[in-house]
């Protein structure tokens, strides 16, 4: 019996290498476990596109006044990052979504609405454009992992019919 070990040259795997059968037969191990993010105090699920390599992606929330500054009238917001494979880049935004009161939100709200209850509006933001130059190895991971507005939508939902922090809503009731 044989075994054939082959080396790599550096370059990331493709993803359809992810999904493809080995020549034994096995699945390949993911790099990641690919988990929903859940974010209770927000109110927001959003489950990991297929095309999102997860070991990739860096999650930031942020609550009230930081929150405020990242879109005006947001009480939280979640940033999900790519995370950069050269050093010497910047990570970059492949996602925001805020988490704005009703009461607050405003139809000229930088973004696109992806869901919402009585109470609460969640707006979801993508890049404009690939902010890395074209022929990197970031600039093809980071398009791979773009989404549009549909698959947004589709991979996120309202947890627990929306943020859970008490005070918040002591505050709306006022």
């Amino acid at each position: 019996m044989a075994i054939l070990l082959v080396a790599g040259c550096g370059k990331k795997a493709d993803k359809a290498d992810e999904t493809a059968e080995s020549e034994l037969g096995s699945a390949p191990a993911q790099v990641a476990e690919r988990r929903p993010y859940v974010l209770n105090a927000a109110g927001i699920r959003f489950d990991p596109p297929a095309n999102w390599d997860v070991s990739r992606i860096d999650v930031v929330p942020r609550v009230g006044a930081e929150a405020d500054a990242a879109l005006e009238g947001a009480q939280f917001a979640v940033t999900f990052d790519y995370k950069a494979e050269q050093p010497a880049h910047r990570n970059n935004a492949l996602l925001h979504i805020y988490v704005i009161p009703r009461t607050k939100w405003s139809e000229q709200a930088a973004g696109e609405v992806v869901d919402s209850t009585s109470d609460w509006v969640f707006v979801a933001r993508m890049p404009d454009a690939n902010p890395y130059r074209t022929g990197l190895l970031d600039t093809e991971q980071f398009e791979a992992m773009r989404l549009t507005l549909d698959e947004v939508r589709e991979a996120f939902s309202i947890e627990n019919g929306g943020p859970a922090d008490a005070t918040l809503r002591a505050e709306r009731k006022k």
